[in-house]
């Protein structure tokens, strides 16, 4: 089986946050040619499901790996530890920041700063409401912290260093997982799920830092032309920019059209 792993952001999406047109046609070619195309994302699953109505895809590693789903079936649920959401919200409000709760189906927010308008003003998303106790009713998989403030990266990342991961996914926020949690981790498990051992057609499309992780664990990594100098130097090939046709381009380099 060949499996195609897309990221989102800044690679399958326009800067509208919608698949284009030249892209919807691509990934139809690939599912006639017998590819399984997986989107994996920072994003939650209810945003993956609205995003990809228009295609067939019903496989995605969500929330940086956090919650996998294959063929419509969820096989893997991570959740963060509630009194450590407490732990990390507490912190994080004390350095000004406030933080989203991510589950499968809904967020919200302890509070909304400048940060977090810019954020969602990017992702073209509605700001979430505020609740600073949903965590304590939910099972949560992913936060949210919102912050410009990169010097306090680092102060986050040496607290919590035990048990969460960090990944600075735009200028304006982090995406918190748990420890140790990444795309690869995602893709790993639907790779063994799928009892896939030999990699020869897997293949990876990604811009942000979060995408290295799963250049790892496919036989075939691409960087889109828009994509971060680091993130192109982990990648096989380097495409064109996600506005100017990069799938395209690059599955065209690759030999797969």
């Amino acid at each position: 089986m060949g499996l195609f792993f897309f990221d989102l952001d800044g690679t399958l999406l326009n800067k509208q946050s919608q698949i284009s047109q030249g892209n919807l046609k691509l990934l139809k070619q690939l599912e006639e040619q017998g590819y399984l195309s997986v989107v994996v994302s920072g994003r939650s699953p209810i945003e993956i499901e609205e995003i990809t109505q228009e295609t067939t895809i019903n496989s995605y590693v969500s929330m940086n790996g956090q919650y996998v789903v294959l063929e419509n079936e969820v096989f893997a649920n991570h959740q963060i530890d509630n009194f450590l959401i407490a732990e990390l919200l507490g912190f994080a409000e004390r350095l000004g920041h406030p933080v989203s709760c991510y589950t499968p189906t809904e967020y919200r927010i302890n509070f909304i700063d400048e940060a977090t308008k810019k954020l969602y003003t990017l992702d073209n998303a509605p700001l979430p409401k505020i609740d600073p106790y949903f965590y304590k009713t939910v099972g949560v998989n992913m936060l949210y912290l919102f912050s410009e403030n990169t010097a306090h990266d680092h102060i986050l990342q040496e607290r919590f260093n035990e048990t969460l991961t960090f990944y600075r996914d735009s200028p304006f926020s982090l995406a918190i997982v748990n420890k140790n949690r990444s795309k690869k981790a995602g893709i790993k498990e639907l790779l063994e799920n799928l009892k896939i051992t030999d990699k020869a057609n897997t293949y990876a499309f990604g811009d942000g830092n979060n995408d290295i992780s799963m250049f790892e664990v496919v036989n075939h990594s691409v960087a889109m032309g828009n994509a971060d100098e680091n993130v192109k130097q982990a990648a096989d090939l380097v495409t064109l920019n996600h506005e100017k046709e990069g799938i395209e381009f690059a599955l065209r380099k690759l030999q797969v059209l």
